[in-house]
């Protein structure tokens, strides 16, 4: 289990894709830090299968503030 903890070198502007995979074993879960913002304001849950891929896009809108589009069981 991991966080995705807030940026220290926030670039207002940025955006990117991060691709969040499970291990052999799966069933990890990921936090994140205060700057992250979901629509709804639902935190996604990761799919749990073994060597699962998630993308979560996102964009940096202040430097307080990243929206995070979740993009699930891309493999």
């Amino acid at each position: 289990n991991r966080t995705l903890a807030n940026p220290t070198n926030i670039v207002v502007g940025q955006s990117g894709i991060i691709a969040v995979s499970q291990d052999g074993t799966g069933s990890r879960t990921l936090s994140y830090g205060s700057y992250y913002k979901f629509a709804g304001g639902t935190v996604p849950t990761l799919t749990t299968t073994a060597s699962a891929i998630d993308y979560l896009a996102y964009y940096v809108e202040t430097t307080t503030r990243i929206y995070i589009s979740f993009i699930g069981n891309v493999s």
